[in-house]
């Protein structure tokens, strides 16, 4: 009777927290089933959550509407790519690893009762300061693609950086070996951002689902 008892806990926990996530070009959808969790609960939790984490003046909630169980959050992401010019002087501590690349988000949440829908969505790039000429911030917003970057995206990127390395007289065969690594350093790009984006919204969950304990 005990062993029953444990299973079908366990059985009503997993019931309670159910995610299914798909991704765009350059967004992600997570849908969670919060079962016993009413419309106005969830909104509220999601609100408290919003006001703790999105604190920054470069942060702001565009839409808050109850009624409607709509929530619309824009802010910044800090990402890295690795810099594939890295590659030629792997020893040099001149030379990062990786580059920067600033990203303006959008989270839209959508409520109901029992369940909600978050659209995680990278809507466009922070130019880098100050903006230089060679800069490649650009071509490399274009290459993030959660579904994979596109060939067209990776030959611009791959023509940029050619055209910087031609500037550093690198010879052809040693851009090709730089060129080359491109796909693979941005669709690491987009992996990373998923898990982040993932943990996001499993934070998100986690301040619905858990239980308080302050006495209110």
């Amino acid at each position: 009777m005990k062993k029953f008892l444990v299973v079908l806990v366990l059985m009503l926990g997993t019931a309670s927290y159910c995610q299914t996530y798909t991704t765009e070009d350059k967004a992600l959808t997570g849908v969670f089933e919060v079962a016993g969790k009413s419309k106005a609960e969830i909104f509220s939790a999601i609100n408290k959550w919003i006001s703790i984490n999105y604190n920054s003046g470069k942060s702001v909630t565009q839409l808050s509407d109850a009624e409607a169980g709509n929530i619309v959050v824009k802010g910044i992401n800090q990402t890295i790519y690795k810099n594939t010019y890295k590659i030629l002087y792997p020893k040099s501590n001149s030379i990062p690893s990786y580059n920067p690349l600033s990203l303006n988000h959008l989270i839209e949440v959508n409520v109901k009762d029992n369940k909600y829908r978050i659209t995680y969505r990278i809507i466009d790039y922070s130019p880098a300061i100050p903006a230089l000429p060679y800069n490649l911030d650009d071509v490399a917003y274009q290459c993030l693609n959660f579904n994979g970057s596109s060939d067209d995206s990776i030959l611009a990127y791959n023509n940029r950086m050619d055209s910087l390395l031609k500037m550093g007289l690198i010879g052809a065969t040693k851009r090709a070996t730089v060129n080359a690594t491109t796909k693979q350093a941005f669709d690491e790009m987009g992996v990373s951002l998923i898990a982040d984006m993932k943990k996001t919204m499993e934070s998100i969950n986690k301040s619905i689902t858990t239980p308080t304990n302050d006495g209110w």
